[in-house]
């Protein structure tokens, strides 16, 4: 689960990133080169960041399940890493808002 955050993480802030250094770059005025832009790329990235964060949520809910039914005296209730994993996507959608409202 921890790798799949980290991975995410890197995701968004590289998507926010390359938009935020394309803008500054262009000092607002940024040109399509291809099909996609800085722009939408960035946005993309961290929708693509925000996907693997709930996969891996997804996954890791699954394995603790698992594991519950096997050992019920283990009583898993939160994990760190799930704490951490909503942290991160509450500020990819927040990095996401502030990109669309743009």
């Amino acid at each position: 689960m921890l790798s799949w955050i980290r991975t995410a993480t890197a995701l968004i802030t590289f998507g926010f990133s390359i938009q935020q250094f394309f803008r500054i770059a262009s000092k607002g005025s940024v040109e399509r080169a291809g099909i996609i832009g800085p722009h939408e790329f960035g946005v993309l990235m961290i929708v693509v960041g925000l996907l693997a964060l709930l996969l891996a949520t997804l996954g890791h809910r699954s394995a603790v399940r698992v594991l519950q039914a096997q050992y019920p005296a283990a009583n898993i209730r939160l994990s760190a890493a799930g704490l951490l994993a909503a942290l991160v996507s509450i500020l990819g959608l927040l990095a996401l808002l502030s990109m669309l409202m743009r």
